[in-house]
């Protein structure tokens, strides 16, 4: 459901439609937490007038323990209960909100709308373990920002425990196995079923072209290249677009053309007695080439200090499962390559929004603050090319 025209009387205290960032605060004096631009309790009368809409039957909607979540930079993300109260009941629905920031700031340009109806379309045409959307906001009015609703999907979603002899580490072989053939199947699914109204071939709307392998790639590092003057702050910035330089020159053999998840790492899964039970966070997905989900993994993986790429064990590791499954036959040098690929595709949005901030077009304290993982991870961009005498 996609509920653009509804916009609830504004409360006294609210002011409206925001051009600011509406994010959470805590009010000192009691120790609440509030979202920024309203009052106490007043975005939990807006939750509860939109949940209200799903359940006409109810007697009424009461909105409890809202709370942000933390972690990751592009959404912001709220969990909630929401309390239905009729005559002879009342029911607890686990919720979260995931809403935009303010478009001046936002660091990627993602629709809510997209992820809804993509969401939806995984849910209905795959076996895929995905939580369910029940409708996303366009319109501003209503939440500072377009957003969705989604049930909160239940499992673990500290994946750290599942290694290094955390509390999980019984059930790493299962979970990874099972997050394997999810991703297999994701990889496998006729695009058609899941690419609504076509979104998905270039959901950042920067002329990517997916009429086939060949011009999907070669549009890919046009992007890139064409974004060089956006993130050219600085003269280390070059390393970027060597990168893209590099991939161009050294474009690997096609294989078919899939919906990526294009954020697939060991923080976006939820898992529970072996079994993965939710894949999240599909804003960044898109029709691409299946090996950056694995490249990107493998990057995450060492990141995380998480090791999903060995496992699950009896099948020689999650590559050689992977392969066993689709028959692609991927090589760790095609991984390294998609490994260069997808740091340079989350390079280039980032650095362009540090530029923004450097150059005063905003005053985001978060925009500075990616300074301290992203700048870092420049030599590690020039490892992957081969520079000499950059430091492991």
């Amino acid at each position: 459901m996609v509920m653009r025209d509804y916009c609830p009387k504004p409360h006294s205290n609210l002011r409206g439609c925001f051009g600011g960032i509406v994010t959470s605060q805590v009010d000192l004096s009691t120790g609440e937490v509030v979202m920024a631009g309203y009052a106490s309790g007043q975005m939990e009368v807006r939750l509860a007038e939109w949940v209200a809409r799903l359940h006409p039957d109810v007697d009424h909607v009461e909105i409890v323990e809202l709370v942000p979540i933390p972690g990751g930079f592009s959404r912001e993300t709220f969990r909630f209960d929401a309390v239905l109260h009729r005559s002879d009941a009342r029911e607890h629905v686990p919720l979260i909100l995931r809403k935009d920031p303010p478009a001046s700031v936002a660091i990627l340009h993602t629709s809510r709308a997209v992820e809804h109806d993509l969401i939806e379309a995984v849910r209905v045409h795959t076996n895929v373990p995905v939580t369910q959307s029940l409708g996303c906001e366009m319109d501003p009015c209503v939440f500072g920002e377009p957003a969705m609703i989604l049930r909160r999907a239940h499992g673990n979603s500290s994946t750290s425990e599942l290694f290094h002899g955390g509390p999980a580490a019984d059930q790493v072989d299962d979970v990874v196995r099972h997050l394997c053939e999810v991703l297999v199947e994701l990889h496998l699914t006729d695009v058609s079923k899941l690419n609504v109204g076509g979104a998905l071939a270039d959901p950042r709307g920067v002329g990517i072209d997916v009429s086939s392998w060949d011009a999907y790639m070669d549009s890919t590092f046009e992007y890139y290249i064409r974004s060089y003057r956006s993130i050219d702050f600085d003269p280390t910035m070059m390393v970027v677009l060597d990168a893209s330089l590099t991939l161009r020159r050294l474009k690997p053999r096609p294989l078919p053309l899939s919906l990526v998840h294009g954020d697939f790492n060991p923080a976006n899964f939820l898992f529970e007695d072996g079994r993965v039970t939710a894949l999240i966070d599909w804003e960044n997905s898109r029709i691409g080439d299946p090996r950056e989900d694995l490249g990107w993994m493998m990057t995450m993986d060492l990141l995380s200090n998480t090791e999903i790429m060995a496992h699950p064990v009896d099948e020689g590791g999650f590559l050689a499962y992977y392969n066993k499954l689709t028959g692609y036959g991927v090589t760790p040098e095609e991984i390294g390559y998609f490994t260069l690929f997808g740091t340079t595709n989350i390079a280039v949005p980032v650095q362009a929004a540090i530029k923004r901030r450097l150059e005063g077009e905003n005053r985001e304290m978060l925009h500075l603050y990616l300074t301290q993982s992203s700048l870092p991870a420049l030599p590690g961009l020039a490892q992957l090319m081969n520079y000499p005498g950059v430091p492991a």
